[in-house]
């Protein structure tokens, strides 16, 4: 899971509205295109193509380049980047939803779960990639669960004796968790976060058994064997 932001993300916290749409799918097309070409396909007024170019530049979905041609003036045009192309592009969540089907309807049980274990392990790596490495457990889980909640996921984090333990209060993804084998779920999600954090988590509580939260432990590390003579 590349934590990035989404679609809905960007349009609810940073002002992108719909009619910006427009500009971006005239970029999907790949042509870079000036002020006065948007004008015109558009036909709107010059104003209100500049507008919506600054929200679109300053949330990063579009990005302005000089382009020379000849001896003649240099040209700005404005292309889509990486995040604009995802932005604009189809969702994938149909197809999201039809591989986790064709996973869980796998026969062999240890495929599904090697199958589980390696996705989450990749998702809880890119997740990783995203903190800023702080040094104590407690830090670390902070950080995931406000992650999580970025992301629409709400979650904290609270001292419960000795470790601390990361609660989850909403199925990060319900249109899966609704299908057959959500149990699945539940374990790629604690390897997500084991691997995110960088130690083992046990699920203690699930949603899925009435509790009002999932809950995440830390698993304390084995004690190390005392030395030969003491």
């Amino acid at each position: 899971m590349e934590i990035e932001p989404t679609r809905e993300d960007i349009t609810q916290s940073e002002g992108v509205r719909p009619i910006d749409q427009a500009v971006l799918d005239l970029l999907r097309r790949g042509e870079g295109l000036t002020v006065q070409e948007l004008i015109d396909r558009l036909e709107v007024t010059a104003t209100a193509v500049r507008q919506r170019l600054d929200r679109l530049v300053q949330v990063e979905l579009i990005e302005r380049r000089k382009v020379v041609a000849g001896r003649g003036r240099p040209q700005f045009k404005y292309y889509l980047t990486s995040l604009g192309k995802r932005y604009a592009s189809a969702s994938y969540a149909a197809l999201a939803l039809a591989l986790w089907q064709e996973v869980v309807d796998l026969p062999s049980q240890a495929m599904r779960q090697r199958i589980m274990r390696k996705v989450g392990r990749r998702m809880g790596l890119e997740l990783r990639s995203t903190l800023t490495g702080e040094a104590s457990l407690m830090e670390r889980l902070s950080e995931v669960a406000g992650k999580l909640t970025q992301h629409r996921v709400p979650a904290a984090v609270e001292q419960v004796g000795e470790l601390p333990v990361l609660q989850v209060h909403a199925c990060p993804y319900p249109e899966l968790s609704g299908q057959e084998g959500q149990r699945s779920l539940c374990e790629l999600e604690q390897e997500m976060l084991s691997e995110a954090v960088g130690q083992p988590l046990r699920l203690d509580a699930c949603r899925l058994d009435g509790h009002a939260v999932c809950q995440y432990r830390a698993v304390s590390p084995p004690a190390e064997p005392a030395a030969d003579g003491l």
